[in-house]
């Protein structure tokens, strides 16, 4: 491999060799994003079995009480304040998150690793196996897709950007 292969230019115009290459997410971001990947369906499901309950319940359900000058309540609006409580808007945001990670590579071979890792729950050999790619390949593909999605996480102040590099840790 001469030096031109191993070496890559960044956005910041340095020169940087691609065998040397840290990982620009920390650890636990990396954990973070690959949790609510590999539980999009079971935290999807979650978010919807809530939204039913909440919409099928009754005034007794809602645990409501009377409240006003006429105490009486209004279930309606108890109904809406439960919907847009703070935990399930947060679910909410992350699913969106994925969605859109999800149509971000629809079509391509990186969307192929995604959907074969995260919800197949394939391992890493057979995924390269299926794709013809290598390790190499594999590796920076998922880093590619986890830091898109960190950045969309980044944008909806779900994480903050301060929290998300190794640099920030160790330096």
């Amino acid at each position: 491999m001469n030096a031109d292969a191993r070496s890559v230019t960044t956005a910041a115009g340095q020169n940087v060799d691609r065998r040397n290459r840290m990982a620009i997410l920390d650890r636990e971001t990396y954990k973070k994003m690959e949790y609510y990947l590999y539980n999009y369906h079971e935290i999807r499901r979650e978010v919807q079995e809530h939204k039913e309950d909440i919409v099928n319940a009754g005034r007794r359900e809602i645990d409501i009480s009377g409240s006003g000058r006429s105490y009486h309540a209004d279930t309606t609006a108890m109904k809406a304040l439960k919907l847009v409580a703070p935990v399930m808007q947060k679910k909410e945001k992350w699913l969106e998150i994925i969605e859109k990670t999800l149509k971000q590579y629809d079509g391509t071979d990186k969307g192929k690793l995604l959907e074969k890792k995260y919800f197949d729950e394939l391992g890493e050999l057979h995924i390269c196996d299926e794709l013809y790619i290598s390790r190499a390949t594999y590796y920076n593909w998922r880093e590619e897709i986890l830091l898109y999605m960190t950045l969309l996480a980044v944008q909806n102040k779900l994480i903050q950007l301060n929290s998300i590099t190794r640099e920030e840790k160790t330096g």
